[in-house]
């Protein structure tokens, strides 16, 4: 079942399956998809604005230029999302407990977001931009940072023997964020 060029508002989607559907230009407003299972669902082109994405099962989940402004997602399994065309943004989310881990996100936006102790293994995030976002708890390992900005982001903790930060953008105080892994002693 295919929607195109919907506007829908408030919707309950809490506990339903959306396995299979095709949304394509479609803009969600105040919806709820907490546990809602989302496998093999696309939605290309698609925004999702003040929605709640709690525990959803993302199995060959499809968000191809997708944008999320002001969500809440919690415990999303990005990692197990179809890897070929996802594309999302996100916008002064929240995003808690969020894995992301061996996705291809070059050029990726979290601009203002909170990413609460979200884990990123193996994931490719050339050029990501992570102003103004807070990645308390937040884990990054052999990722490629090459060129990410982090010039406003805070509360970071990346090990810069493990994950690739060539040409990153950080600022003080909060690139002293980078030293943690050494443990030593800033005074």
């Amino acid at each position: 079942m295919t929607t195109e060029n919907q506007k829908i508002k408030s919707e309950n989607f809490s506990k339903t399956s959306l396995d299979g559907r095709v949304f394509q230009s479609c803009s969600f407003k105040g919806c709820d998809f907490s546990e809602s299972l989302l496998r093999n669902t696309q939605f290309c082109s698609c925004t999702f604005e003040n929605c709640n994405f709690s525990l959803p099962k993302l199995d060959g989940c499809r968000f191809q230029d997708a944008q999320f402004i002001a969500c809440k997602i919690v415990g999303a399994e990005f990692f197990k999302c179809e890897k070929t065309f996802f594309s999302p943004r996100f916008k002064e989310c929240l995003l808690h407990y969020c894995n992301f881990s061996d996705l291809n996100m070059k050029k990726i936006s979290f601009k203002g977001s909170k990413l609460k102790e979200c884990h990123f293994t193996n994931t490719h995030l050339n050029g990501a931009d992570f102003n103004d976002a807070d990645l308390s708890g937040t884990f990054f390992h052999n990722c490629d940072l090459s060129l990410a900005d982090f010039t406003s982001a805070v509360h970071y903790a990346i090990d810069p023997q493990t994950n690739k930060i060539k040409k990153a953008k950080f600022s003080l105080p909060e690139a002293v964020g980078l030293l943690r892994g050494f443990d030593i002693v800033i005074i």
